[in-house]
Formats: C-alpha cells, structure tokens, sequence
C-alpha cells in the first residue's frame, strides 16, 4: 500500500467518525461517547466497551440553542446539536469531564434532552499540585469504575486495566514517533496529516489505529534511511488553544509558508500526553497521567505555570512563532489569553491569535492574516 493510501484510511475515518462505532453496536458491544480528552478511556475499554471521542460537527446549529447560551462555545453547542438531532442515538452512554462552566452544565442539560442512557460527570481536581489531588482523583475514578460496571455488567479487573493501559500506551508512543517524523520530514507528513491520524484514533478501535500507523510507518523506514534532515524554508510554529477547528486552517499554514511543529491542543499533543505506569494500582496510574498532563486553559499547576510552559515549548521544538487558535467564547482560553500573549512578548516570541467556530468561520480573512504573520517571521509565501 502507497504512503498516500495510508494517510486517505485516517482521512476517512475523520470524515466518518461513527462507522465503528455503529459497527460495534451492531455487533452487541456497548459504545461510551466523551467529551474532551480528559476522559480516561482506559476505563470504558477495561469495561469491554467501545469509547469514542464526541467532537462537535460543522452543520448548523438551531436546536441546542434553545438549551444552551448562544455565548457557549460552539464545540459544547454542535455536540449538544448532534445529540438533540438524533445523530448520537446509538451511544449507550456518555462521560463530560468537567473543565469549565459550559461543560458543568451539560450533564444536566444532556440528561434532560437527550436519549442517552448512561450520562456521568468526570470531576477532576482544580488544584492538580496539591498533595490531596492525587487521592481524590484516584477515589473519583473508581467512582467511574464503578458506574461502568453497572452500566455494562462487565467487572474492570486489574488485569483488564492494566492490558488496556498498555495498549492505549502504545498508540501513543506510535504517535509520538508519527509526529516525529512530520517535525523532522514535513515533506512526509503534512501539518493537516499529522492531526488527521491523531484525531483518527478518537473514533478507531486503539489497535487497528496502532496496526495502522505500525504499518504507515514501517511503509517511510526505506525513505526515511535515505533521507537528511534538512533546514526547512518553512517557519516552525506552535499551536496553543483547544481543537484545531476548522480544519482547513492547518492547510492555511503550509500553503503560507509554516509547518506545525508542537501543540498544546485537546485534539494534539494534550491527548496523547504522558503514558500511565503500567505496573502497581491501575487507578493510581490514570490518575497520576492525568495529574502530568501538560497544562492547559481549564487547569494550570502552580509549580509549572501554563505561560512557561507555553515559552518551554516554542523553544524546546525550535520554532520561530506562536499561534493561538481559539474557539469563540472558549471562557478558560479568553481568560488565559492575555498572561500567555504577555509571557511570549517579554521572551521576544512573535505571536498572533485566530478566533474560529465550528460553523461560518472566515477562511479568507483567516488566510490574510497568516501570510501576513509567517511573512513578517521569514516565510516565503511564493515557494
């Protein structure tokens, strides 16, 4: 199979995002939604379900705004929508963690106007650097342990955490050489390529989604032997924001001259974050991943505050500039913005932000104001 065919099998699945799911349940296996990456689905897996990522849609949105405030961002606002149209009736359940006062609402609001049967709140600690952190996220996911039990009859043995965590671990240490290879080769592995097989493994069974990129990437090892690392014309950015919606922005970049080297994203580098231990107490392993995530909007650590970090990153992946990609009425990332932009102007890091929707966002301003960035940082617009 040609590289190119590889890159078209994750496109599809992106462009599809249920047919597994539907597929599973036609099969008689039970298919948990989440929303947002924090959800650890290490445990609906343990509990011998289907867990796929619930990330909003690009069509309109008319029913969910007569539930939730049309000042509500348009991730939490189009996965309402889809619920509200029936297009979600085939979920047995759903997790919403809770990261910001949208997502607190919508537990209640789905309950009340949705069909999903099992609907549940996933509350992670605030304070993630107290020593108490630890120990109520660990009692907070066997609270959910215990209700997926319930709600799929099967028992989460040690045994059947452990053999999950292993193999979630090893999608994502696929990815990370996956993404590797795009900051090394961009020539292999475009910026919108690079997402699409991350966002991929959201809506695939984890190992198919492993096998996959096993394969995609045994396919480059003769290229990548023969290839040099070269310096690219092309100027190496970061990302900071929550989802890299729409989509077509990541074509944007490397058609103005940039190429995506890090992220902090829900739907990046956030959701492979550190791997879990794959020995000891299994709830004490997701919790302490979760503890290490990198920070972002909705939860900073003290000890690692989320604007050095953000300056840690552009200088750790060499790149020359940062963009932040926010969703419209994203409250933790409006709050965040102004301490971030001010942390990356006192170190000298060129910075620009973009504000989109999942729906009516303008592509063609959107264009102009990257060519005019990358240009102004050293892309050349006409390579």
């Amino acid at each position: 199979m040609s590289i190119e065919n590889y890159f078209n099998q994750f496109a599809a699945r992106v462009a599809s995002p249920y047919d597994e799911a539907l597929r599973r349940k036609a099969r008689g296996q039970k298919v948990i939604g989440w929303l947002l990456s924090d959800v650890p689905e290490e445990l609906i897996h343990a509990a011998g379900a289907f867990p796929v990522g619930i990330l909003g849609s690009n069509s309109n949105i008319r029913l969910a705004d007569t539930h939730l405030q049309v000042w509500a961002c348009s991730l939490m606002r189009s996965s309402l929508e889809m619920g509200l149209r029936g297009d979600l009736d085939f979920l047995d359940g759903i997790l919403i963690p809770h990261t910001c006062d949208t997502t607190r609402m919508m537990v209640g609001i789905w309950r009340k106007t949705c069909k999903t049967p099992y609907i549940e709140n996933f509350l992670m600690p605030r304070q993630v650097n107290r020593p108490s952190a630890r120990k109520y996220l660990t009692e907070e996911l066997a609270r959910l342990k215990t209700n997926l039990e319930q709600q799929t009859g099967e028992v989460i043995t040690n045994e059947k955490l452990h053999a999950s965590i292993r193999i979630f671990n090893e999608n994502r240490k696929l990815l990370r050489q996956m993404f590797e290879i795009h900051t090394s080769h961009p020539e292999l592995i475009t910026t919108r390529e690079a997402y699409t097989i991350i966002k991929a493994g959201m809506y695939m069974d984890k190992e198919n989604h492993s096998q996959l990129l096993r394969d995609l990437i045994k396919e480059m090892e003769p290229i990548l032997a023969k290839a040099t690392v070269q310096a690219s014309s092309k100027v190496r950015l970061v990302i900071s924001g929550g989802v890299w919606e729409p989509p077509e922005i990541m074509d944007l970049i490397e058609e103005s001259g940039g190429v995506v080297v890090g992220d902090d994203l829900l739907t990046g580098n956030r959701y492979l974050g550190p791997d879990a231990v794959e020995d000891g107490d299994p709830l004490e392993a997701l919790a302490d991943r979760q503890l290490s995530k990198i920070p972002f909007g909705g939860y900073d650590n003290q000890e690692y505050e989320r604007r050095r970090f953000l300056v840690d990153l552009v200088h750790k992946s060499k790149a020359q500039g940062m963009i932040f990609l926010h969703l419209k009425f994203c409250e933790p990332e409006n709050y965040d913005y102004n301490d971030m932009r001010e942390a990356l102007d006192l170190v000298g890091i060129p910075n620009m932000r973009i504000e989109t929707e999942f729906t009516n966002s303008t592509l063609g301003q959107i264009r102009t104001r990257l060519e005019a960035f990358i240009e102004m940082i050293g892309g050349d617009l006409f390579e």
